[in-house]
């Protein structure tokens, strides 16, 4: 894979931040569908020091229109939590040698340096019951903690980002345009949506506080420590803004609980693994019960079923559409998502 920056670009870059010591270039991290991400690597100026790990990180402007208000965000939120738990290991911004907490290039790309928060480990797949619970515990952790914290104090940088109801208005059109033929593939899906749009508009509907909600708790968005005393940390933090708590439940259920990957084409071998489904809401109730309403408690069956439909529809639009948003490595995936999706549904 080509790198998107030269080596020497990234250096210059980094000694803008304030880091210590003689900075190296070590790699390209190569996860995640949105941002580019680059390991660097401090070395002490005296010996005997220590060499420190950090995270260059550019921020995608064609998914947040307005990257700086992505990073107000994610500047209040990080300290926030570090001045009421300043012991507790957790996603950590390196400020600028200005002070300053981003860079912005001249062609309005934002840069971050983040601390490499060492002794953790990310999971593609949950592989047990017992982080399966952590997981769960983790999310409502995150949201407990934020409970106090002024949502108006927070921007909205991706407006309707869990609005299902949305989505499939979105997904509607795309099938009235068919803009490259490629709606006759694409039938029993729309079928089998159809079947379950009352569905659609239940969490929206619903009357929810509002409430800090991180957005996007897919499996990789959380860091499990080596030592598994230790509470997950929750990384990525660009999508944190006002929404509902159950929209952070959902997609942990959702991203964790499937079989197979969500670009897997056997359909045959989709199932929601139960045991794993029940420890997530074992964790996330150990932690959520002290603040979430009666009427978020019952809704917590339902939130998993809306997120999984509400992507099912996502990635059917993205495909009728000529797959403009999620990254794909060859023409049919976007359907096959949609179809994975919906097997999904069908056991949750």
């Amino acid at each position: 894979m080509l790198m998107a920056h030269s080596i020497d670009f990234l250096l210059d870059l980094a000694k803008g931040f304030d880091l210590p010591g003689s900075i190296v270039f070590q790699k390209e991290i190569p996860t995640g569908l949105i941002n580019r991400t680059y390991e660097i690597v401090s070395f002490p100026d005296v010996a005997g020091g220590e060499s420190r790990r950090f995270i260059l990180q550019s921020i995608n402007s064609s998914v947040f229109s307005e990257p700086e208000k992505v990073m107000e965000n994610i500047r209040a939120i990080t300290a926030y939590l570090s001045q009421r738990w300043p012991n507790e290991r957790q996603l950590k911004l390196i400020p600028r040698k200005e002070g300053q907490y981003w860079f912005t290039e001249t062609d309005g790309t934002v840069w971050r340096c983040y601390a490499y928060l060492e002794e953790t480990e990310s999971i593609s797949k949950m592989d047990s019951t017992d982080r399966a619970f952590q997981a769960g515990s983790s999310i409502a952790r995150f949201q407990a903690r934020l409970k106090d914290f002024d949502t108006a104090k927070l921007h909205v940088t991706i407006p309707h980002f869990h609005n299902a109801p949305m989505y499939y208005e979105k997904l509607l059109q795309s099938v009235d345009r068919n803009p490259l033929g490629r709606l006759h593939a694409a039938r029993a899906e729309l079928a089998r949506i159809d079947d379950e749009k009352t569905l659609i508009p239940r969490l929206m509907n619903a009357n929810l506080p509002t409430r800090v909600t991180h957005n996007d708790t897919k499996l990789s968005n959380i860091l499990f420590p080596v030592n598994r005393s230790i509470h997950p940390i929750i990384i990525d933090l660009d999508t944190v803004m006002p929404g509902l708590s159950l929209f952070d439940y959902g997609d942990l259920v959702r991203s964790a609980v499937s079989s197979v990957d969500e670009s897997e084409r056997d359909i045959s071998k989709v199932y929601c693994r139960k045991e794993i489904y029940q420890a997530i809401e074992e964790g996330y109730r150990s932690e959520a019960t002290s603040f979430l309403t009666e009427e978020e408690i019952s809704l917590l069956p339902v939130a998993p079923r809306v997120i999984t439909l509400e992507l099912a529809i996502r990635f059917l639009t993205d495909y009728l559409l000529g797959d403009l948003y999620f990254r794909t490595s060859f023409p049919e995936e976007n359907l096959h998502r949609a179809k994975n999706q919906l097997a999904l549904l069908t056991t949750l």
